[in-house]
């Protein structure tokens, strides 16, 4: 099945973004599909995913529905919504005991140590598909960037989860890119060991000791850049890490409301280096 594996009850962000999403009384009607995972405000653990569910008519957008950790099934490969009010929505988050406003979106979140020292940004994340407790994460900075640093994987035990005033600039889902009074950073945090981990791909892996100097230098040019994108949103008073945070008053409103901070983080990037 795909993004899911039976005997390990475990899954993938990767794996499961589109998956179709079934529901209803009989558990046959077409809901959508998956299109993002929410996270626990405080812990290191997946609470449910937001389904993009198909235009009415071709014209009218419906919203976005959020589905529990504990609302659904995998039926032939897709997602069974439970036929059960916790399973979905408000009352899902009650059941969960969780603000709908507090909840984070990780995927595309920097990666970085208390010091400010970056690891790219949230790719694929490994998750219990029981209890939501994430298991590792995956570090991405682009495919180009990728394709030199290679990739890291994250276990649980270094990943100390989401923190307010380092990283990106964060927005409300509907209220990305508002000049506000004050802006609030956000990243997920790892501890340092995470920088002595194997880098997996890209041209240290392949090269050797060369490559690998020259991915350390590529890296400490990437957690530069990283600073000065979250500094200079800070400066301007703009949320630029649009969709960080879930709010239930905004679910389903914006096309663009779950864009990451992927673009602003590659835009950084490619400035600095064309300097």
């Amino acid at each position: 099945m795909k993004g899911f594996a039976m005997a390990s009850k475990t899954a993938t962000t990767n794996g499961l973004t589109g998956t179709r999403v079934i529901g209803g009384k009989s558990g046959t009607r077409r809901i959508g599909k998956v299109r993002r995972f929410v996270f626990h405000p405080t812990e290191k653990r997946v609470i449910g995913f937001i389904v993009k569910r198909p235009d009415f008519l071709w014209m009218f957008r419906r919203r976005d529905k959020f589905v529990s950790i504990d609302g659904y099934d995998m039926v032939d490969g897709r997602v069974c919504i439970r036929n059960d009010a916790k399973a979905t929505d408000g009352a899902a988050y009650k059941a969960l005991g969780v603000n709908p406003d507090e909840c984070i979106l990780w995927v595309g979140l920097p990666i970085m140590l208390e010091d400010g020292q970056s690891f790219g940004i949230v790719g694929n994340v490994v998750f219990n598909t029981r209890t939501g407790a994430v298991q590792s994460i995956e570090s991405d900075s682009g495919m180009t960037s990728n394709a030199l640093l290679g990739k890291r994987d994250i276990p649980a035990d270094m990943i100390k989860g989401f923190h307010k005033g380092i990283g990106a600039a964060l927005a409300y889902s509907g209220e990305e890119g508002t000049e506000t009074d004050s802006v609030v950073l956000g990243a997920v945090l790892v501890s340092k060991e995470v920088a002595a981990l194997e880098v997996q791909g890209g041209l240290a892996e392949k090269a050797g000791k060369g490559a690998a100097i020259v991915a350390d230098k590529a890296g400490k040019a990437t957690a530069k850049v990283s600073k000065k994108a979250s500094a200079g949103a800070k400066v301007a008073g703009k949320a630029v890490n649009k969709g960080a945070y879930v709010t239930g008053r905004q679910i389903g409103r914006t096309k663009g409301m779950f864009s990451s901070f992927k673009d602003e983080y590659s835009k950084a990037r490619h400035s600095d280096t064309t300097k």
